[in-house]
């Protein structure tokens, strides 16, 4: 009998062995993809802050994330290193920790989100992005996504700034925009809170952007940014009531 002989695959996908015998005879087995822990750890991170489970200053329960993923705790500690480099959470010695912002630093980092969206809403940036070739895109549906009654305006925004920044066609723009936006994920529930009409707020915004009335459209993202900058105290202050909750990966 010969030995077994598998045929080449690419890492993840399903591996046809074949086995061949003196008559030769053969069949295949389908071998299930290995699961990617990294990548698994990494969604799991970014959703979870995303949804601020953890306090701000609290430490990430790297074990207990591990075992309800299934995982070491290796994969865990590597998806963390990589967000800490994208300043998602702060290295403290050997832990990890969701990183606690006070009200300037928050006004801060609205008042940088606010910067990107300015610079790919320029009108040099407008001027050449008529110029270019678009590949076909789907039609934006900001306005009717705001008419759902389930609607959330934070979320219909959040993709609205982002297709902001895409239009300028700029890689590294747009890189630093979603670095910071992912950063102020966590504080949108806190909005929610503070400000009753975001819902007219946003459809403020939306109208500008789908009239293409350049000049509204930058006073309305530079009044949704001023109004959250002067109330970073408030906000920061909110947010650093959360506890833990273990449910939640």
């Amino acid at each position: 009998m010969r030995s077994p002989t598998c045929s080449p695959a690419s890492k993840g996908r399903p591996v046809a062995v074949r086995v061949e015998t003196g008559e030769a005879a053969s069949r295949t087995k389908t071998l299930p993809p290995s699961r990617d822990s990294f990548g698994l750890a990494l969604a799991a991170l970014r959703r979870r802050l995303r949804l601020g489970v953890d306090a701000p200053g609290a430490a990430l329960p790297i074990n207990l994330i591990a075992a309800e993923l299934r995982l070491s705790s290796t994969p865990v500690r590597e998806a963390l290193s990589r967000l800490a480099g994208e300043d998602l959470v702060e290295k403290r010695g050997p832990a990890y920790t969701r990183p606690h912002l006070d009200g300037p630093a928050l006004a801060e980092l609205y008042h940088l989100r606010l910067l990107y969206l300015a610079a790919a809403l320029a009108p040099d940036a407008e001027r050449r992005a008529k110029h270019r070739q678009w590949p076909p895109r789907a039609p934006f549906r900001f306005a009717a996504d705001l008419a759902e009654p389930a609607h959330d305006p934070a979320a219909i925004l959040e993709a609205l700034f982002l297709e902001i920044v895409l239009g300028a066609d700029d890689l590294m723009l747009a890189q630093a925009y979603q670095r910071t936006a992912e950063r102020l994920a966590p504080f949108q529930p806190i909005e929610a809170q503070l400000f009753a009409d975001l819902s007219a707020e946003a459809l403020g915004v939306v109208s500008a952007f789908e009239t293409g009335n350049g000049a509204a459209l930058r006073s309305a993202v530079r009044s949704h940014h001023r109004r959250r900058m002067g109330a970073a105290h408030a906000i920061a202050r909110l947010a650093g009531g959360g506890k833990y909750r273990p449910d939640i990966v």
